[in-house]
């Protein structure tokens, strides 16, 4: 698939090469995440393998890794995590980035234990979802960035020239999809639930009173809904 590829540099109008690829993949190439997976996999094993990691809600299995984040419960387990990273270094080439890495203390964690170099956070966003020191904290932080990100995402679009069902469907493509992300690590608080709601009916009814009684609106077509 690469065999003889090259690459061109383009300055000022002016092209400049080729320049031959002996290594890596091209930006965006669909092989990337799957190459990605494959070289990580012996790490995410001996870390799975070596740390006690903890139980999420009703799962039977411990979580340990989830290729984005380790799972550190005792200040024992970062020697083991540094060990596993050097042998993992050693043997591929590829070093930590820890300029690039964040670490939060969880509840009665110390944020004098020293974790590989990385520098403690008072909070941090993985994939999108905040987390801070507590449980409660991490959720109200995290709700309060959806609901003012659907609001403002009200306010920007309310303008726009749409029919009652392009609304709809708009608020279920793009308001919708950032409350369903976070649902699933967080629960809504109510005070955020009525502030979501209040949002996407002010949207779809452009302001206006509801013109049709939301008990009949969650009825199924077939019943008028």
């Amino acid at each position: 698939m690469y065999k003889e590829a090259a690459s061109s540099i383009q300055i000022t109008g002016h092209v400049d090469g080729p320049i031959p690829i002996h290594s890596s993949v091209r930006q965006g190439c669909p092989m990337s995440m799957l190459l990605f997976a494959l070289c990580v996999d012996p790490l995410l094993r001996i870390l799975d393998q070596k740390l006690p990691g903890i139980r999420i809600g009703k799962r039977a299995r411990k979580t340990v890794v989830v290729v984005y984040a380790d799972v550190v419960t005792t200040p024992t387990d970062v020697p083991v995590i540094s060990d596993a990273i050097q042998c993992y270094e050693k043997t591929t080439g590829v070093r930590l980035n820890t300029r690039k890495s964040k670490a939060l203390a969880v509840e009665g964690w110390s944020t004098s234990t020293d974790t590989l170099n990385i520098q403690y956070h008072a909070e941090i966003k993985i994939l999108g979802v905040n987390f801070a020191s507590t449980i409660e904290h991490s959720m109200n932080e995290s709700w309060a960035n959806v609901t003012g990100k659907v609001r403002a995402k009200a306010r920007d679009t309310y303008e726009r020239d749409l029919s009652l069902s392009q609304r709809i469907r708009y608020v279920q493509a793009y308001f919708l999809a950032k409350i369903w992300h976070t649902v699933q690590v967080f629960p809504t608080p109510m005070t955020c639930t009525r502030q979501l709601t209040t949002a996407i009916a002010w949207y779809i009814w452009k302001g206006a009173t509801f013109r049709i009684p939301k008990s009949t609106l969650q009825k199924p077509k077939r019943q008028g809904g």
